[in-house]
């Protein structure tokens, strides 16, 4: 199921990559600037050749076989200045590069420390972070276009390699005010009175917690599909039902009483944070700096920043 659904994903972004910015306007808006300011340097750049870069059919406008022949060029021509800068950083000692990685959605809380010691030490390379859902990040990897990805369970149709970060441990919660409702319906097994809220199709934290409803045999009540799991979190607090969350997403919530955790067997549900690429990927010294690092500094980094729910004494 859902290698269809990523075929079907990649399907409809191909589609919309070929089409979505075929107005002067929508560029703008994609490249946070005004219509004007994008009109002026279409016209300066036409204006450098003789041969047509675009052309206007109805009300949209599509580039020429010249136009793409020059997209790729300067591709190119980016791709080696970008070489060439590395290798002068090199000759002196120093790292550059570029990093591009993605995450899904729940990593947004801990990548940012991932990256901060590293940047630190290597001011030169440049790391491009691509935070979306799972089917998004699994789709950079079919594309190729994506170095390393943080995440936490792994399709089985890509040839991965990863190591381990840190223990993701998923708990049931709900609002601070709504523990005793919840709790008292869980224990009498009127799972069915607990409106569950939950991630979109395919993500990481559903399938974990759809396979541990799904094994006990317990009926759930979805009341509402989100699809990050920030929205998840805040639909939970605002009292709208229970939900998995994952540690790392509700700390200072917890400890400021806006969530609580509904203990049950079972719970936590675990599982490992990983930096994960494919396997047959010929990585650039950065990436490989990189790996290296965090597989070197990542107990310091969690035991710095990501103090556990039990330590905290909730």
């Amino acid at each position: 199921m859902e290698k269809k659904t990523l075929a079907d994903y990649l399907r409809q972004k191909k589609k919309q990559n070929s089409f979505e910015w075929q107005s002067i306007t929508k560029a703008a808006d994609a490249m946070n600037m005004t219509q004007p300011a994008v009109s002026i340097q279409l016209k300066n750049l036409q204006e450098q050749f003789s041969v047509p870069l675009s052309e206007i059919i109805g009300k949209k406008i599509y580039i020429t076989e010249f136009g793409q022949e020059l997209v790729e060029t300067t591709d190119r021509i980016f791709a080696e200045m970008n070489s060439i800068e590395t290798k002068m950083l090199e000759l002196k000692g120093l790292l550059g590069g570029k990093i591009r990685i993605s995450s899904v959605s729940t990593g947004k809380y801990i990548i940012p420390y991932l990256m901060s010691g590293f940047m630190q030490i290597h001011p030169h390379v440049d790391i491009s972070l691509e935070v979306s859902n799972r089917y998004t990040v699994l789709a950079h990897f079919q594309e190729n276009t994506t170095d390393l990805a943080l995440m936490s369970i792994l399709p089985e149709d890509l040839d991965l390699e990863f190591i381990s970060i840190a223990e993701n441990n998923w708990y049931l919660a709900c609002a601070y005010d709504k523990i005793d409702l919840y709790k008292e319906q869980i224990d009498m097994g009127n799972w069915k009175k607990v409106p569950m809220i939950l991630r979109e199709k395919g993500s990481g934290t559903r399938t974990t917690m759809e396979k541990f409803f799904s094994d006990r045999e317990i009926p759930i009540e979805s009341k509402m599909e989100l699809a990050s799991n920030e929205a998840v979190k805040q639909a939970v607090m605002a009292g709208l039902g229970v939900s998995v969350l994952s540690n790392f997403s509700m700390t200072q919530e917890l400890i400021d009483k806006r969530l609580a955790i509904i203990s049950y067997p079972g719970f936590p549900l675990k599982a490992d944070w990983k930096l994960v690429w494919l396997k047959q990927k010929k990585h650039a010294p950065a990436v490989k700096a990189f790996i290296r690092w965090l597989g070197e500094n990542k107990t310091k980094i969690f035991k710095d920043h990501f103090p556990s729910i039990e330590s905290l004494g909730i």
